[in-house]
Formats: C-alpha cells, sequence, structure tokens
C-alpha cells in the first residue's frame, strides 16, 4: 500500500507532499520511511493509529475472531447496516450516529455501496500483513514535522499507542481528543473541530 502510494503521487506528477492517514498504522510509518529522493514529504498526520500490532491489545481479538469465520456476511440493507452501526463496539461513535440521524444515513449508505468491493479473502490477507507490524524501533527516522490526533476513549487503538508516537517520533504534536473513540473522522467536528487542528498545522 505504500508503494502504490508513492507511485500515485509519481503519477500524478507532485514532487512536494502532506500525507494524511488514519487507523491501518503501518502505511504512514512505512511511507516516511521510503520516499525516493526525487521527492519531498513535508509533513506527516497520523490519526487514531498505532506503529504495532499487540495480540490481545484494542481490537485485536475481535479481528482475530472475524479472520477465523468461514465466511463474512456484510449487512445488504441500509437498516441492517445503522443497526450494526448503532451496536458498534465503538461506543463513542455509535452514540454520536444516534443523534445525529443524517450522519447514520450517510454513513450506512456508503459502507453497503462498497462492502461488494471488499472481498473477505482481500480483509484476511490484510490482517494477515498487519499482525507481523511493528514499526517502532524506526519511529525515530521520521524528521518530518507530524500531528499525532487519537481519541481518548479508542478501544480499537487504544490512545497509549499515540503517547508511545509522540514519545518516538521527534519533531510531534500531539491531540487528546476527549470522549472520541475509533470514529474519529465521522465525529470531525464534534467535540474538537479536527478539521481545524489539521488545517492549523498543515498551513
Amino acid at each position: 500500500m505504500a508503494q502504490d502510494t508513492i507511485e500515485l503521487v509519481k503519477h500524478l506528477g507532485i514532487k512536494r507532499f502532506n500525507l494524511f492517514g488514519g487507523s491501518m498504522g503501518e502505511l504512514h510509518f512505512v511511507l516516511p520511511l521510503n520516499i525516493p529522493s526525487d521527492l519531498k514529504l513535508e509533513k506527516l498526520v497520523i490519526g487514531a493509529s498505532s506503529a504495532r500490532v499487540r495480540p490481545g491489545i484494542g481490537a485485536y481479538p475481535r479481528i482475530e475472531q472475524i479472520y477465523n469465520l468461514p465466511e463474512l456476511n456484510h449487512p445488504k440493507t441500509i437498516k441492517e447496516q445503522k443497526e450494526q452501526l448503532l451496536n458498534s463496539d465503538d461506543i463513542t461513535l455509535a452514540r454520536y450516529l444516534l443523534e445525529h440521524p443524517d450522519e447514520l444515513n450517510k454513513v450506512a449508505e456508503i459502507i453497503v455501496s462498497t462492502n461488494y468491493r471488499r472481498p473477505f479473502e482481500i480483509f484476511k490477507r490484510q490482517w494477515e500483513a498487519m499482525k507481523q507490524v511493528d514499526f517502532v524501533s524506526r519511529l525515530h527516522l521520521i524528521k518530518v514535522p507530524t500531528l499525532i490526533i487519537h481519541g481518548d476513549a479508542d478501544e480499537t487503538v487504544p490512545i497509549d499507542e499515540g503517547e508511545l508516537l509522540d514519545r518516538e517520533i521527534p519533531n510531534t504534536q500531539f491531540h487528546r481528543i476527549p470522549n472520541v473513540g475509533h470514529g474519529l473522522y465521522i465525529m470531525a467536528f464534534e467535540p474538537v473541530n479536527i478539521i481545524n487542528i489539521i488545517n492549523e498545522f498543515l498551513n
């Protein structure tokens, strides 16, 4: 995925760029450490992410359980998807979507419309790759200014993983978002305007 990102940047003719990403942490750390000399990464934004995957921590047990299923049955209707979202392990996200029905409908529609493009085999291969991830020993090599945003109620990637990034990456700003779980970007304007934090950092 990191190499695909580099190839896309090259294809678009971009020489200097900022990188923004969330959750699937390995992409954010591999990419800054493998930028070709003809490209320049200026700033890095990491949200709700980790440089390692640890057995038994955060979402690991739940994802491992899904991985071992014989097949994965996605919700087929928007109603079913909405019910799944409202019963999410991310309690703060479920509460937010319950209080914002327009957002709930929008998110459910997006997920249902893209489920068919997420074969279970691809999910399995991603998880097999992610379980091998541990870039902690290389974080000190990331020299670009880095913004780290993490919800303090994140049960998928616990906030101590964000705090670890803040300690190990040399040039960081760390924003702890109160009462927010892993659904950081869906809740981008509550309780803190995350968009403004990112814009201020990039500008």
